[in-house]
């Protein structure tokens, strides 16, 4: 018999940066939609393997206002109940040329044709979207509050269950997003294997916070998570 799976469902903070673009199409009027091109911009030469034009991988949908976590999780979980796609949905903030906006951020739909049935979806939950400002796009830093379930390989090592090709380490204190951002160039520019795209943030666990950092890459696996972490943990100071 193999050694039992350590499964952990997790409730936590993703900080991560990607250019976004601002849908004109296949969205209700007078709506605010964003979408993420190329989600992963660390690892390059992510649509090898996919169209660009399948399928949204990554789109925002901008709201009026705050809505609270529970308000958020209450209403899609509704809205799951007679979707017509298994969508994951999660709550967050999105800072582009110093304006934030509150956002829904969604993956795992089949076809731009379901957004409009999505935002449909949650305006029947009460929810009201912002106007689009004529044209925005560039860069920008994502907030995300999301829940996690998580396959624990090595103590403080995981992968993550509903997004493949995802994995996490913990790291031993909170990183500025700017010291972040230059440790990841330095791990990069000193190691072979540096196709990878990274994020970071943290988890709630035994009322603390464990600060963790994000990688994603198509091929990762074990000794891939392994040796970035410890690129990266030799670089933590």
């Amino acid at each position: 018999m193999g050694a039992k799976k350590i499964i952990l469902e997790r409730y936590g903070n993703l900080l991560k940066e990607e250019s976004l673009v601002t849908m004109h199409d296949k969205i209700l009027p007078n709506t605010f939609v964003l979408e993420a091109p190329e989600p992963f911009p660390g690892y390059f030469g992510y649509y090898s393997e996919i169209p660009s034009d399948s399928k949204p991988l990554y789109i925002y949908l901008v709201l009026k206002r705050l809505y609270t976590l529970e308000e958020i999780t209450r209403a899609t979980q509704n809205i799951k109940k007679y979707f017509s796609a298994d969508f994951n949905a999660a709550a967050g903030v999105v800072s582009m040329y110093n304006k934030e906006y509150h956002v829904i951020r969604v993956r795992h739909l089949d076809s731009f044709d379901q957004i409009i049935d999505l935002q449909a979806g949650y305006i029947d939950e009460g929810f009201e979207f912002k106007k689009a400002p004529k044209n925005l796009q560039g860069s920008a830093i994502i907030r995300l509050k999301k829940f996690f379930t998580l396959e624990e390989i090595e103590d403080g090592v995981y992968f993550d269950l509903d997004e493949k090709d995802h994995g996490y380490f913990t790291i031993p204190q909170k990183l500025p997003w700017k010291y972040f951002e230059d440790i990841t160039g330095k791990v990069k520019n000193n190691w072979d294997y540096s196709k990878f795209d990274a994020a970071i943030g943290h988890f709630h666990q035994n009322f603390g916070i464990i600060d963790m950092v994000r990688i994603y890459n198509p091929n990762i696996d074990r000794e891939y998570l392994l040796g970035v972490r410890q690129k990266y943990l030799e670089r933590i100071k």
